[in-house]
């Protein structure tokens, strides 16, 4: 199975394109989409839906194209995961499954293109991974991670980072649950903040904390929108207490 995840977006021929090259390659191929309105150019919302998506994919080929260093001397690479591949540009996308990563291998295969390596690159070799043609690619020692604040716990003080704000405006951090287990409330920058299982159980309009889908501790309002109420940005740096 294929996904496919781009910045590529829909008023374009782009995608159907890349669909195209896989299928002509491999006709028995299924392709799934996952999103094609990444945030233009961001790679930290790319790295969080790749995050967000191998364990439900048995040994996917995860197909990236969110590429702001298109044709300039970045690498297109193949990291074999623990459950699938990843197929992309060496940008940082692999930042939060790093420990996840097995083996990396740069792209062999040449583009008739400069600026589109989702159609030249990375979809071909999605199709010959998926047909187990595991030629053209050579492999590599590492591969480019942006820099992040590791969550740390020191008593009851605990530092994370902001790593995505999702469609509703919740603001979520690589904060893992296990390092705060299920306080009654948190505080965050003085503010207390209950903690609660899921949105419904807070009063509409309220501020709160929660664990989200992908296990990380998030702050929400229930039914509304919690950027707009803090003024974090993805990459921030975040400090709060467990009380």
């Amino acid at each position: 199975m294929i996904t496919l995840t781009t910045d590529l977006g829909y008023e374009d021929h782009y995608v159907g394109v890349m669909k195209g090259v896989i299928l002509r390659m491999n006709p028995k191929a299924i392709i799934v989409d996952i999103c094609h309105n990444v945030r233009k150019h961001n790679i930290r919302h790319a790295s969080y839906i790749l995050h967000s998506i191998i364990d439900y994919f048995e040994n996917g080929i995860h197909v990236f194209v969110v590429d702001p260093g298109v044709g300039t001397k970045r690498k297109g690479i193949v990291a074999k995961l623990d459950n699938g591949y990843y197929v992309g540009p060496d940008n940082g996308i692999l930042t939060l499954v790093e420990e996840r990563v097995k083996e990396v291998y740069e792209i062999t295969l040449e583009g008739k293109s400069k600026t589109f390596h989702g159609r030249d690159l990375f979809a071909p070799m999605a199709a010959y991974i998926a047909s187990g043609n595991m030629n053209y690619m050579k492999k590599v020692d590492d591969f480019i991670k942006y820099d992040i604040q590791k969550p740390e716990r020191k008593k009851n003080k605990i530092t994370g980072e902001i790593i995505h704000i999702d469609h509703f405006g919740n603001i979520i951090t690589n904060i893992p649950s296990e390092m705060i287990g299920k306080p009654k409330r948190m505080v965050l920058y003085g503010m207390k903040l209950d903690f609660k299982e899921s949105y419904g159980f807070a009063k509409k309009g309220e501020l709160i904390t929660l664990i989200n889908s992908e296990n990380f501790l998030e702050i929400a309002i229930n039914q509304g929108e919690a950027n707009k109420i803090l003024s974090f940005n993805v990459g921030d740096k975040i400090e709060m207490e467990i009380e």
